[in-house]
Parts: structure tokens; sequence; C-alpha cells
């Protein structure tokens, strides 16, 4: 009798495996969505099929009669009637949800869960550090509204990418990973994109907060002008001098 129940059990589980059987499926904004039924799972016969987002009608078709595309999905979506495929582009936000499909007016266990999400922004790099300048935290900056959800990662100098938090902490007196020479790199990355941003090609130890290495190429510069500039200035008093001690 025991074995009977645990049998019945594990006939119910599958039963329940298959009834809830789904798939998740993320796709960008303006992409292009295939949903291509399993093939075991279509009948020789087709005389009829209907694509359904949630409770709305998508395509459906009837044998010896017109496709008729419904509502917003008009002018972006196909349906092959042979195979049941479904081909829907210029994704959009709204198309998110549940997909079901229905083949002679069965409805199959199989749906698609379609996220739509925006492409990660290409990040950007700030810092901000203790009084003393001993321990800097870096942030990966980026507007990820519609993005979510995104992954962190990080890179020091020519290392591996590891996945870590939005804020980085840096200490001092971890010298091999402080150094003046080293490079910070940051990624952000979501299931349709990822962005790299520029790296700090100084020691945070030495910059300011969200100074870009332009800024510091800029200021180098206008500090060797301002260089050349008193040389040029002081050359000349020079020879203003020697003209009037000649006379």
């Amino acid at each position: 009798m025991p074995k009977l129940t645990l049998i019945g059990l594990y006939l119910w589980i599958c039963l329940a495996q298959k009834v809830v059987s789904g798939e998740d499926l993320y796709y960008k904004v303006g992409g292009e969505l295939l949903l291509t039924p399993d093939k075991s799972t279509v009948p020789d016969s087709i005389t009829g099929i209907l694509w359904k987002h949630g409770k709305n009608k998508v395509a459906e078709w009837y044998k010896d009669f017109d496709l008729d595309i419904y509502a917003a999905f008009k002018e972006r979506t196909t349906l092959d009637q042979t195979t049941g495929e479904l081909r829907i582009s210029g994704l959009m936000k709204t198309d998110s949800g549940v997909y079901s499909v229905e083949f002679n007016s069965k409805l199959l266990d199989k749906t698609y869960t379609l996220s739509v999400i925006k492409a990660v922004p290409k990040p950007t790099i700030t810092s901000s550090c203790n009084a003393n300048k001993t321990i800097c935290t870096l942030t990966c900056e980026g507007d990820t509204t519609d993005a979510e959800p995104v992954t962190y990662s990080w890179k020091v100098g020519e290392g591996v990418w590891e996945v870590l938090d939005k804020q980085h902490s840096v200490s001092k007196n971890n010298t091999d990973k402080s150094n003046n020479g080293y490079k910070y790199t940051c990624k952000l990355k979501n299931t349709v994109s990822e962005e790299v941003s520029k790296p700090i090609n100084r020691g945070v130890w030495s910059r300011n907060v969200g100074v870009e290495e332009k800024d510091w190429i800029h200021l180098d510069r206008h500090f060797e002008q301002a260089f050349l500039w008193n040389v040029w200035d002081g050359w000349q008093q020079c020879q203003q001098c020697e003209a009037g001690d000649k006379t």
C-alpha cells in the first residue's frame, strides 16, 4: 500500500510539472521574438491556431479562413500556419507577459513568459574617498531603469572580471591594487546586452570625485602652457635687462 502511495505521489508531481511547464524569455526593446512550438506537441493535421498574450488574442487562423492579427500586434506579427511559429518584431515593453498557443482548439501545456527590457547604458565610474584618502569607493554609474535585472562586474588592470556590487571599495593598504599604474574598469550586463566603462587610468588616491581622464589631460596641458609662458616671460625680462645695461 505505501508503495502505491509513493507511485501516486510521483505521478502527481510529474503531472504538476507538466501543467506549469514554461519558458522564461528576455528580449531587447525593438528586437524580434520567435516562438516555436515543440514539434512533438503539434498535431499532424492543423485546422486552427490561436496565440494569446495573457487573455488577449494575438494571432488566429482557421482552415479556409483568413489569418487575423489583433490590436497592437498588427503590422509586426506573422504566423506560420504549417508549424504554428509566431514572429513578433519591434518589441515593446507592453509585449511582456505570458504567451500560450492552441492547436485545433486544444491548449498546449507549455507557455512562454516574455520580459522585454532595455539595453544597458555605457557606465561611467565615479569615486569618493575618506578624509585621509586611505579608502575609496568606486561606483559604476548608469541608468538601469527598465533594464533590470543587471549585474555589475569589476576588473583591475588586465585581470579577470569579477561579479560584484554596484559599488566597489578599494583600500590603499592593498598595495597590489592601489598603485597608480592600475586601471579600474566596470561592466554593466543584463540578459540582452552589456557595456564596459572607460577605465580610470590614474590612481584614485590623487583624483577628485568624478574627474575623467580627459579632464586630467586638459589640466596637464594647462599647466604645461603656463610653465612655457613663465619661461618666455622670464626670457623677455632678461633681454630687457641686458639692453638697459648696454645703454
